[in-house]
């Protein structure tokens, strides 16, 4: 009798780190999870380290099964220069939500690239314009994000994109232009499909962590992406709201449905496309004022009253990109109740205002008409804000707690094994 195989996702998340764990039948076999210490969500150094102990608590705790394929997502958006040949990083991690580089955004958006999830200073060709500005001239360097980076590392190279990440950095189906035939054409590296091998564990890091094989490392995808992934088939019409630190809506459709001035984009998937937008607004506006233990308190005394009417649009700085695609919108946060617990409901009425807002412009720019809503991340675990949400969506919605992002990355791996070994 062979060998029990196991496929694990590695999620690289705003808090922490999880590797999600599926055996060969596809079946969770477990999660393990390990928060961030200050400084360690935007330092490759750490998702590389923290990567590897996991596997190695992975090892230990099934000593005899093989780990034969390993796929890794991370934040849509977060990136950096790093050396192509040994992934070392060059500049400083730029987070999905940095808008340090508006000034070039608007010379890229004079250059023409105006519209998308591409553009703005969230965007991807804004940050590697910042980046090259800023690194060690004279040194190699290639555009790195989060997953695919670490994925890359893994495999021994760093600089392949997945096409999922390559989407907010201006990849779509080909490299536009702008880029390509430009200086920052230098710095783009291959894309490939999600699920695709890229190649084995590297030999140092096979022996370093114990394993007798080396595992398949498959392309992955971003976070909100394997989130979807992780809920497994769902039925037509079903949509999938991430609340994690921003708000991530998809739905899967049978064509893509892009419209790049509205912040509306398609990620491809085997034969379907998920197509959604991701908005700046978020749980992270929720912990900015409120500590967990207060707004677990408070969440409990809600809702207050029917509706509060204040109309709040909660963003923590200006800028917004969808369903609003306009990087000068100004967080509309006030008056302030002197009533905590009133505040709080006027957040989550905002944030589900967003929600509803988001999903009435997917069904009216093409996409299929929502039926129902599952809530992944943190912030489904608010029975108060699911209430809310439901009022205003006007469909049924449900959560899913147990089953975090890294089962969908570990879908990815597992599919990509069998594709190779087919």
């Amino acid at each position: 009798m062979g060998r029990e195989r196991l496929f694990l996702g590695i999620d690289l998340g705003t808090s922490g780190i999880r590797v999600g764990v599926l055996d060969e039948a596809g079946y969770r076999r477990g999660v393990l999870t390990r928060a961030w210490s200050p400084g360690q969500s935007l330092n490759p150094g750490a998702w590389l380290r923290h990567a590897l102990q996991l596997i190695t608590l992975i090892r230990r705790g099934r000593p005899s099964a093989e780990i034969a394929a390993i796929a890794v997502d991370g934040t849509s958006g977060t990136v950096f220069l790093c050396h192509p040949s040994s992934g070392r990083p060059l500049t400083p991690v730029l987070s999905y939500n940095d808008n340090r580089a508006s000034a070039e955004a608007e010379t890229l958006s004079a250059a023409g690239l105006k519209a998308g999830p591409a553009a703005g200073p969230y965007g991807g060709p804004a940050k590697l314009l910042w980046l090259t500005r800023h690194y060690p001239q004279g040194t190699p360097a290639v555009l790195a994000a989060q997953g695919p980076w670490l994925a890359g590392v893994l495999a021994g190279c760093p600089g392949i994109l997945d096409e999922h990440n390559a989407l907010k950095l201006g990849f779509n189906g080909a490299w536009p232009a702008l880029l390509a035939n430009g200086p920052l054409g230098a710095y783009l590296g291959p894309v490939m499909p999600a699920a695709t091998p890229l190649g084995l564990l590297r030999r140092d890091l096979t022996r370093r962590l114990g394993l007798r094989a080396r595992p398949l490392i498959v392309t992955g995808t971003t976070d909100s992406t394997a989130a979807f992934l992780a809920l497994g088939p769902l039925p037509h019409g079903c949509g999938v709201s991430s609340l994690g630190s921003t708000l991530v809506l998809k739905i899967e459709s049978p064509q893509p449905v892009q419209v790049p001035e509205s912040g509306i984009y398609s990620h491809h998937l085997a034969r379907t496309w998920l197509v959604g937008g991701a908005s700046n607004s978020g749980a992270a506006v929720l912990a900015h004022y409120f500590d967990r233990k207060t707004l677990v308190r408070l969440s409990a005394k809600l809702p207050v009253v029917a509706d509060t009417q204040l109309h709040y649009y909660p963003l923590l700085k200006p800028g917004e990109r969808f369903p609003v695609n306009d990087p000068r919108l100004a967080p509309r946060l006030a008056p302030r109740p002197s009533d905590d617990r009133l505040f709080l409901q006027g957040l989550l009425e905002g944030l589900a205002a967003i929600e509803a807002q988001g999903y009435a412009l997917l069904t009216a720019c093409g996409g299929p008409r929502l039926q129902r809503v599952v809530t992944t991340g943190g912030g489904a675990l608010n029975a108060a804000w699911r209430t809310i949400r439901e009022q205003t969506l006007g469909v049924p919605v449900s959560t899913i707690s147990d089953r975090p992002a890294a089962f969908g990355t570990a879908r990815l791996a597992r599919f990509g094994w069998i594709a190779e070994h087919q």
